[in-house]
């Protein structure tokens, strides 16, 4: 059984290739046997309990990833769930919002009050013509806020998934009206699918081949969508089918880079990313200890489909220490 930990408290459409390609026994044409989790935080976070030994692959975030580089357990990313970040602003039509300077005034919930949040909003209206400090904010506590909360007029706007949380009321999609930070404000991968190193140390060729796998299920999750959502349905059987077409379409472009390849980290803007947060105080470790962490391969590309097995080598021979060469991004 390889467990692997997805990073929400449920699985969602940005999940769809993976589950497709266990469907359709892309893993198990490699001898794997999949099994995806999720849920509640109560053992700890994904990253947590991949350095944990608890499960084999996880989906964490950069922050998480360079804290945990600590010898044989140090977490190594493999390849990156999407191109770009999936926050934006989510409200409707009835709020009158439909730009960043548009929030002044406005009550905008930011989920369980993370700083990081705050500061791309304040970047994302400054950039706008805006003025952040008109803003009404509002810190939900432990929990999440929702699109429901909007209708109910609990919140004028909120921060959270752009490609999911705005299909989860009851107005019609075009009702709804989503500010994705994108690009704009501090552009970075969303999630690292990660292993343990001792794992890619012990077995290259395992994790070479469930990046196979997963990038084949995307691809067709792209060409096949109502298949990709069918895949979906035994772990979501709560959320309507058209819901969850409506947030693949959304999320789908996010997953490829500009040659149309699943999972390729950009190098740059890991490294920009990791200099932003440490400009704005959210980095989890010391910058220069990070950058050593990212220059010593714990993001890599070199197992992704159409790599070089010596590219794989080398990252695996990095980590005995036996060499130190620089690997192809």
């Amino acid at each position: 059984m390889l467990r692997v930990r997805l990073e929400y408290a449920h699985p969602w459409t940005n999940h769809a290739g993976m589950y497709l390609a266990r469907e359709r026994g892309y893993y198990a044409d490699y001898g794997m046997d999949v099994e995806f989790t999720s849920g509640d935080f109560f053992r700890g976070d994904p990253a947590y309990l991949l350095a944990g030994g608890e499960v084999d692959i996880a989906l964490v975030r950069l922050n998480q990833l360079l804290f945990h580089q600590q010898g044989e357990s140090s977490l190594i990313s493999f390849a990156v769930m999407n191109q770009c970040q999936i926050g934006g602003i989510i409200t409707n039509t009835s709020t009158g919002i439909r730009r960043f300077r548009d929030l002044e005034g406005k009550r905008v919930c930011i989920p369980m009050g993370v700083k990081r949040l705050y500061t791309e909003l304040k970047e994302a209206v400054e950039r706008d013509g805006g003025d952040f400090s008109k803003i009404v904010t509002i810190d939900p506590g432990e929990w999440e806020p929702d699109i429901r909360s909007v209708e109910r007029g609990k919140f004028d706007a909120f921060i959270n998934v752009a490609w999911w949380e705005p299909y989860q009321g009851s107005l019609p999609f075009d009702r709804v009206v989503v500010l994705p930070f994108a690009d704009d404000v501090a552009p970075h991968h969303s999630y690292y699918v990660s292993v343990r190193r001792e794992m890619l140390d012990r077995n290259p060729e395992l994790v070479r081949h469930f990046a196979d796998a997963t990038a084949r299920g995307y691809a067709l999750a792209c060409e096949r969508p109502d298949e990709a959502v069918h895949a979906l349905q035994p772990a979501l059987c709560h959320i309507d089918h058209e819901v969850l077409r409506a947030s693949l379409d959304a999320v789908t472009p996010s997953w490829f880079d500009d040659q149309g390849n699943w999972g390729v980290a950009n190098l740059d803007m890991v490294r920009s990313y990791t200099s932003w947060m440490a400009k704005h105080g959210h980095l989890s470790v010391p910058e220069d200890r990070a950058m050593r962490a990212i220059d010593g391969d714990c993001v890599t590309n070199a197992l992704l489909p159409n790599r070089s097995r010596s590219d794989a080598t080398a990252v695996v021979a990095r980590g005995r220490g036996l060499i130190r060469v620089p690997l192809r991004a």
